[in-house]
């Protein structure tokens, strides 16, 4: 007798989707970074209310907060979005390309995006040796602390990237912000 195996409830990977584990953890990790960003956001903003109401927790520092968690969770999420089909594109070519035209469109406009990510990450690179000893205003954060993310963030999406160019003939599964991992 055979046993037949019942197919599973449990939502799993897509079939050729997996990632290699190291991906996942980085993904992981840009996902922690950019919710305590956003938390980080949400409290300075709430913080910022209340002290309206209660002058003595005025505290200059909340505002410079709230502004560059919002750079660290715009540009910490690049590689993120890039390696999950999740960033913004264009899809009229998809449209009418097929075949091997599509993946040929595909595999180009991953290169394009890690030659631009590569460039930023340049970019980044030489904002942080122009500016060593730079502070912020109210908090006194390293400025060269804050281009770290965005070097960070673009050199994730240029590996991202690279990898889609490679994989460009797999299948693209639509990003679904609700089932991120």
């Amino acid at each position: 007798m055979t046993a037949s195996v019942a197919p599973s409830d449990e939502p799993g990977p897509a079939p050729g989707r997996r990632d290699p584990a190291i991906l996942r953890a980085w993904a992981s990790a840009e996902l922690w970074i950019a919710c305590a960003a956003l938390t980080v956001i949400f409290l300075s903003v709430l913080w910022q209310v209340i002290s309206r109401y209660a002058p003595a927790l005025n505290w200059p520092g909340v505002g410079e907060l709230a502004n560059y968690s919002l750079i660290v969770l715009t540009f910490i999420m690049v590689g993120y979005l890039i390696g999950n089909n999740g960033h913004i594109t264009i899809q009229i070519i998809d449209y009418l390309a097929k075949g091997k035209a599509f993946v040929v469109v595909k595999a180009v406009s991953a290169a394009c995006t890690a030659l631009i990510c590569a460039v930023l990450v340049w970019e980044a690179y030489e904002l942080i040796r122009a500016y060593p000893t730079r502070t912020t205003a109210a908090l006194g954060i390293p400025i060269w602390t804050l281009y770290a993310i965005p070097l960070i963030g673009f050199a994730s999406g240029a590996v991202r990237a690279v990898i889609r160019v490679f994989t460009a003939d797999r299948e693209d599964f639509p990003f679904d912000a609700a089932e991120a991992k």
